[in-house]
């Protein structure tokens, strides 16, 4: 199903005045960060250009079957799981293209995250980007529009997707119930992706976070949750991150920053005590939280530079 708080309002209203101007172009490029919400919109605009309505109204034969991914015409490729995308995907859907549709108006082709695209499965999307098929709409995604053939991006309208503002992340949050401190953190977290926000939710991101920050701020005899942290490079890397954030809160609150702008504010009291440090001591913090987790990157084993971070945090 597409979810409509994922879909980016401004870029549709885009579409639709260029569909109503008839200047809708056979290629478009969407750019934005990962989980901004690139995918939901691609399938709205698919609705909107098949809609028996004309308006994406969700509820017609045909934008029902563009949700459910059982649409004969309107095809997704690519995943998030960092597989390349290899020639003989890119000439199957391309074989599509040059059928008849079923019963599209618009015949809609979705390529998710072109930058895993081999080399080869570019040059032979390229050809088709030269010579579209007509009634064919081709949309691709892209969060590192840097790494892709210049070829590829001249030859379709970019699209770009801003982060959404984090209050507006925040309030949505709440309304559906969850505490105002943990929607705040979440919406920062996420850097205003509502599908990062979604996906740290199923992720029990406000129960991990807890875990961390208590066995690191509060106890100082956490060998065993050193030990099972270090076996697990992910979990690792997001323990890292988790603690960057919060000594981020703590130098922005030592610079005088309001406690409202701040990511952990269920976290004050444990702000207030680490500010009352120097700068020099949490520099050395920060410091050796980014050397740890450029020997995660790096598949090296950081069980002696998380103690030696734990040191630091608990130096007398």
């Amino acid at each position: 199903m597409i979810e409509s708080t994922q879909i980016n309002t401004a870029v549709m209203q885009r579409f639709s005045l260029l569909i109503a101007n008839d200047r809708l172009a056979h290629a478009y490029l969407l750019v934005g960060p990962k989980d901004s919400g690139k995918t939901q919109t691609a399938l709205s605009l698919a609705q909107l250009v098949n809609c028996e309505t004309k308006t994406a109204c969700g509820q017609c034969s045909s934008c029902q079957k563009i949700a459910s991914g059982n649409h004969p015409d309107v095809h997704i490729l690519g995943n998030d799981e960092m597989d390349s995308i290899k020639i003989e995907e890119i000439r199957f859907l391309l074989g599509r293209a040059h059928l008849m549709a079923y019963e599209a108006k618009t015949k809609v082709f979705i390529i998710r995250n072109i930058e895993l695209m081999t080399m080869e499965a570019a040059n032979a999307l390229l050809k088709t980007l030269e010579e579209p098929a007509p009634n064919t709409l081709m949309i691709l995604t892209t969060s590192v529009p840097e790494i892709n053939l210049d070829t590829i991006k001249s030859r379709c309208h970019i699209v770009k997707f801003f982060p959404s503002s984090v209050n507006r992340i925040a309030k949505l949050l709440a309304d559906e119930g969850i505490k105002k401190e943990d929607a705040r953190f979440l919406a920062v977290y996420s850097e205003g992706c509502l599908g990062k926000t979604r996906r740290l939710i199923k992720e029990e991101m406000i129960i991990q976070r807890r875990k961390v920050l208590d066995e690191m701020l509060l106890n100082r005899n956490n060998d065993n949750f050193l030990k099972e942290l270090s076996a697990n490079p992910p979990e690792t890397a997001q323990a890292l991150r988790l603690l960057l954030s919060f000594f981020r809160d703590v130098l922005l609150f030592k610079a005088g920053i309001s406690t409202t702008e701040l990511v952990h504010q269920d976290c004050i009291k444990e702000v207030e005590k680490f500010a009352a440090r120097d700068f020099e001591d949490l520099s050395r913090i920060i410091r050796q939280i980014v050397q740890t987790k450029e020997l995660v990157d790096e598949n090296l084993n950081v069980r002696m530079s998380l103690s030696l971070l734990r040191e630091h945090i608990w130096v007398n």
